[in-house]
């Protein structure tokens, strides 16, 4: 019988198998980590591992005999919550969790304090499933919910272990959670292959309480999830909502959540519109050549030339906030013109570069959020003078370049003296709700969802925001 040895992070596995198997299933097996943002169509080329010395895909490679893998380092991704900590647990606590379709962020919530004691965060391993939201909905389509719904409870019951171990804690009572429709879904084991297909009818969109039992997650007694809105708006921008301050009377906030789906709301004082703008997996870095997560070795910056590296390494790679300073910098030099038109690839070292494919890409995706923004506006009736703040939200947002952004027409200029980054909203919405138990069924009663895809408007405004 055949043998597979994986090689990562200076650890080796050896798994037997029979007849021909595809590489990325045998990883699986052997639970080792590799990334699919594609969701193993091949299009992404993010599953490159060196398979008897030579680079392959592994959503795309048979391995018909004695193989030897090897994976490329796993590191986590360096996450923002935004919550202050306190570092000291007291008697009365509970846990707040955000499932976020990159990042799972979990905090020990002191409710004595009202306080987070502390937080833990780690990439969501579904990532091995695809990068977005769509992908994950492709997958249960073909194979269930089940394997994703279990590599999410094996990850958290390893970051609450680890969190209660830290402070001595052997259980609590509660669990509140938030986060999109499908990783709620997902998270329960309930099928999510409606999400995909239109009407995208969700199972359920109410609060749902469960014991903690129910999902192998012993040692809490009762896990409650926050209410969403609708298939694309769910508990995570409920909870932002239930987080921000509200405006004036007479007076709107926006909140946008930058992701894959970037969310945005336009609130007044008993008004919610919302929608969601594709923006695609461009800010995770999937669809970008040398895209990659806030990890060590992610260029998050750049300016007059120089780039800045997480961790101070040689750069590997490009995040999210690193695109945009970049596109901003070769906008202004001449280099991409209005249009979006770059002349050819843009090197920024050896292994890294920017191509005029890639321009391209984060055009579609500023050109919905920014287009989104505006839809909202005009439904409403309002001016830009009539918006008291735009917070937001999303993994990256605390070391955004809102100048930069806003240059490139992903924010618009008039509202960059009120943006306010809310970091990771959802889950500081979360330990709100957990300490003071706002009233989100008065969000959720209030809010209208609006089908971009069905507005004349957008398709006007996506076809001129494109430009830089």
């Amino acid at each position: 019988m055949p043998t597979l040895t994986v090689i990562q992070n200076k650890s080796k596995k050896t798994i037997e198998f029979e007849g021909e198997r595809l590489l990325a299933d045998l990883l699986d097996i052997a639970d080792a980590h590799i990334d699919k943002p594609c969701g193993g169509r091949g299009v992404c080329r993010k599953c490159a591992v060196l398979v008897n010395g030579k680079s392959e895909l592994a959503c795309r490679y048979t391995v018909v005999g004695d193989a030897c893998v090897e994976l490329p380092e796993g590191r986590d991704i360096l996450s923002v919550t935004g919550a202050s900590e306190t570092g000291k647990a007291t008697q009365n606590t509970c846990l707040c969790l955000d499932i976020g379709t990159t990042t799972l962020a979990l905090a020990l919530v002191s409710l004595d304090e009202k306080s987070v004691i502390k937080t833990k965060t780690a990439p969501n391993p579904q990532r091995k499933f695809g990068a977005d939201v769509i992908s994950r909905i492709e997958y249960s389509t073909k194979h269930g919910v089940g394997e994703m719904q279990r590599v999410l409870l094996d990850k958290l019951k390893v970051m609450i272990t680890e969190l209660f171990a830290e402070f001595g804690i052997l259980s609590v009572e509660k669990m509140y959670v938030a986060g999109n429709t499908t990783m709620l879904h997902i998270f329960f084991g309930v099928d999510c292959s409606s999400l995909g297909v239109c009407p995208y009818t969700p199972v359920f969109l109410e609060e749902k309480t469960v014991d903690g039992a129910s999902l192998g997650l012993e040692s809490i007694n009762e896990i409650i999830t926050l209410p969403g809105i609708s298939a694309f708006v769910g508990a995570d921008v409920v909870a932002g909502l239930g987080y921000v301050k509200k405006p004036q009377v007479g007076k709107y906030s926006l909140l946008i959540d930058l992701g894959t789906n970037a969310e945005t709301v336009l609130f007044g004082e008993e008004k919610f519109l919302c929608a969601t703008a594709a923006a695609g997996p461009c800010f995770e870095g999937a669809n970008i050549s040398s895209g990659m997560s806030a990890t060590v070795g992610a260029v998050c910056a750049f300016s007059g030339g120089k780039y800045s590296v997480i961790g101070d390494v040689e750069p590997e790679g490009i995040c999210a906030t690193g695109l945009v300073d970049i596109a901003a910098e070769l906008v202004k030099k001449g280099i991409v013109d209005d249009s979006g038109y770059m002349e050819t690839d843009f090197v920024i070292s050896e292994e890294v570069s920017l191509t005029p494919a890639d321009i391209r890409e984060l055009q579609l995706a500023k050109s919905a959020v920014r287009s989104a923004v505006e839809c909202l506006i005009l439904r409403a009736g309002i001016g830009y003078g009539d918006i008291e703040a735009m917070y937001v939200a999303g993994g990256f947002s605390a070391e955004l370049n809102f100048e930069n952004a806003a240059f490139i027409g992903l924010f618009p200029q008039q509202l960059i003296d009120r943006a306010v980054c809310v970091n990771n909203s959802s889950l500081l919405g979360a330990v709100k709700y957990a300490c003071d138990g706002i009233d989100l069924k008065e969000i959720t009663a209030s809010a209208e969802y609006i089908d971009l895809g069905a507005d004349g408007a957008f398709s006007n405004l996506f076809f001129e925001n494109m430009a830089f």
